[in-house]
């Protein structure tokens, strides 16, 4: 600091004193000193202006951007990037440019605009790979992915990072490197690899402490912390994860700071100290509003709604969950997933083209050489019909890919309206049930029936939105509506849930698919009888080829209930098993093998009707 501001007294009033100003204005936010680096940029960029020197001024404005970034302050950091970005391309400065849209990035990815930096960064790699800048590069390629991370696409963004680490791209900067170590830590610990996370942080933290990058040291603490607190060693948890705090929160960074709250409120909830939790979550909140930072607001939701959950306070929980879930749509969105696809495959398309026109160029070179009229008429139209035809092959691919994926997406949208649906007649018995419990001043009963009812429908809502989920979740929200139709029915009927031993966790179903059987058996089989019945679920594997679900009832049977139907003249069919018609007619429709209903009489040795035998067979290709 000393040399820069000799330097700075010895020049005069022209780009060398712009230079030196920008240099110290550097050097501080290097300190974290951000107020006294501000104050020397803006006279670097009053100067510059007046010498009409734009790469002066695009340079003071970028580390502007970067000091507010640093301060967590987005909006006038994303202002000064995009007035320096402008700057930058007036100057003809590709490096300067590519380096403040990669800037640009950061904030909007902690803002959920992933399709915006995503385009960022795939414009600076562009750039980048133009002028062969080889750490720019490697930083591009750790930028996009942190896109994957933040996505949630774990496996492909450690891929990536390994990828730079096998290829040494971080070169001789052992900033980047320390970067580079950090976040493949912390996708490992998003993996559940906590002794390959732990490695990769305690070597990450060797060279932040070596170079003094305090934010970096901090990070680390925090992210160590959070691996202690998974191995329930919370002392030490804690102590890792306030001392990062406490040095985020010195240093202004509210992002980091935020995420380290969320992970002590977690430790206090566990440790039974909920007004700690509380105060936690509250600031991790408070501060994520500051920022504007959906992807934390979202997490703070989250927390949130576990907190009063296990509390017992269902009326806040829910009131959380819902915030977490608008917000997630808002980050999640199907656009976004399509705006996001269409840029890597502009990208590589881009990359494609460039290679096809060196080809084209390497062969009129040596066309020219060979100074063959005859030669370079047949290449040329030898080479038109090859790019003719690939071009063709090329385009009615695309329209392939692009019918498939508009036909999976209806499919999936299709799905998720119809699985979205539940029985509105048996959410309103329920609440009728608990009205009941209170009335009758049962107290205890009516927070277990409601305990499990809210379970339900989260379940019910959560799952709506996957394809599959494993046999063992669909037995648990199985076990829980037979739970509460035994309460509502005043232990009408006993159940029996089984699992074969043979069924592992990869294997699965779509969700709320068995329930509409189960609801039929105790509606139409169970309901109607005058003593008291039984409802089996089994679910096993067959032969290797199918996985099987059997939901049996010892009820009157399909031809009676059948016959009290009409003679009632209730002829109308169960919205339920509507809905799941349909449903099986779309996943039949998307896939070669198809899952097989079938509904038999059970019968004794007298061979006489004892009840009702569906089947559900579902092919192991298929789960």
């Amino acid at each position: 600091m000393d040399s820069l501001l000799v330097e700075l007294q010895k020049s005069g009033d022209d780009t060398n004193r712009v230079k030196r100003l920008n240099d110290v204005g550097g050097y501080l936010i290097n300190e974290h000193e951000h107020e006294k680096a501000l104050v020397y940029l803006e006279l670097g960029i009053q100067l510059a202006e007046k010498l009409e020197y734009k790469q002066g001024v695009c340079v003071a404005l970028n580390r502007m951007g970067i000091s507010y970034l640093n301060k967590s302050d987005y909006v006038k950091a994303r202002s000064y990037f995009e007035k320096a970005i402008i700057v930058a391309r007036q100057a003809g400065d590709k490096k300067s440019e590519a380096d403040i849209m990669s800037n640009l990035g950061i904030i909007l990815c902690d803002q959920g605009e992933y399709p915006k930096a995503l385009g960022n960064y795939l414009n600076a790699l562009k750039i980048r790979e133009e002028i062969n800048d080889k750490r720019g590069i490697t930083s591009s390629k750790m930028s996009l992915a942190n896109v994957y991370y933040l996505q949630g696409r774990h496996d492909m963004a450690l891929k990536s990072y390994l990828d730079i680490e096998k290829a040494k791209g971080f070169g001789e900067d052992e900033y980047l490197h320390a970067k580079l170590l950090y976040n493949i830590g912390l996708t490992c610990y998003q993996l559940k690899d906590y002794s390959t996370a732990l490695n990769y942080f305690n070597a990450a933290l060797k060279i932040d402490e070596k170079i003094n990058d305090k934010q970096g040291v901090a990070l680390i603490y925090t992210n160590l912390g959070a691996i202690y607190s998974s191995q329930k060693n919370y002392k030490k948890a804690l102590e890792l994860l306030w001392k990062g705090c406490t040095i985020l929160t010195e240093l202004g960074d509210k992002r980091g700071a935020a995420e380290a709250y969320s992970d002590i409120g977690v430790i206090y909830d566990s440790l039974k100290q909920p007004p700690k939790a509380l105060e936690c979550y509250t600031r991790q909140l408070e501060l994520s509003k500051e920022l504007n930072s959906k992807v934390n607001i979202k997490k703070a939701y989250l927390f949130m709604s576990n907190h009063y959950e296990a509390r017992n306070n269902f009326k806040e929980a829910h009131a959380y969950y819902k915030l977490y879930k608008l917000m997630e749509d808002s980050i999640k969105n199907e656009s976004s997933i399509k705006s996001i696809a269409e840029l890597e495959a502009r990208y590589e398309n881009q990359k494609k083209e460039k290679e096809i026109g060196l080809l084209k160029a390497g062969q009129e070179v040596q066309n020219a050489e060979n100074k063959r009229q005859k030669q370079l008429f047949y290449s040329i139209f030898i080479l038109a019909v090859v790019m003719g035809l690939f071009g063709f092959l090329l385009y009615n691919r695309q329209q392939i890919k692009k019918k498939s994926a508009l036909e999976r997406r209806n499919f999936e949208l299709e799905r998720n309206a119809l699985a979205l649906q539940m029985d509105p007649h048996f959410i309103f018995n329920s609440l009728g049930s608990i009205s009941g419990f209170i009335s009758e001043n049962d107290k205890d009963k009516a927070i277990e029936y409601l305990g499990v009812f809210s379970r339900l429908i989260r379940y019910n809502l959560e799952q709506s939105r996957e394809q599959f989920v494993s046999v063992q979740q669909e037995a648990k929200m199985l076990n829980s509506y037979l739970f509460l139709q035994q309460l509502r029915y005043n232990d009408k009927f006993t159940f029996e849930i089984t699992t074969d031993p043979e069924i592992d966790s990869s294997m699965a179903i779509p969700p709320m698919f068995v329930q509409p059987f189960v609801e039929n058996s105790i509606l139409h089989g169970i309901v109607p009888k005058s003593e008291k019945g039984h409802v089996w679920v089994r679910f096993y594997v067959h032969n290797d080829e199918h996985l099987v679900c059997e939901v049996t009832d010892d009820g009157i049977g399909r031809v009676e209930s059948m016959n009290r139907k009409t003679g009632f003249g209730q002829t109308h069919r169960s919205l339920a098993m509507k809905i799941t018609e349909e449903r099986t007619e779309i996943i039949n429709s998307m896939n070669k093998e198809k899952i097989m209903i079938a509904t038999n009489d059970r019968l004794n040795e007298k061979q006489e009707i004892t009840g009702t035998i569906v089947t559900l067979r579902f092919p192991l290709d298929y789960v």
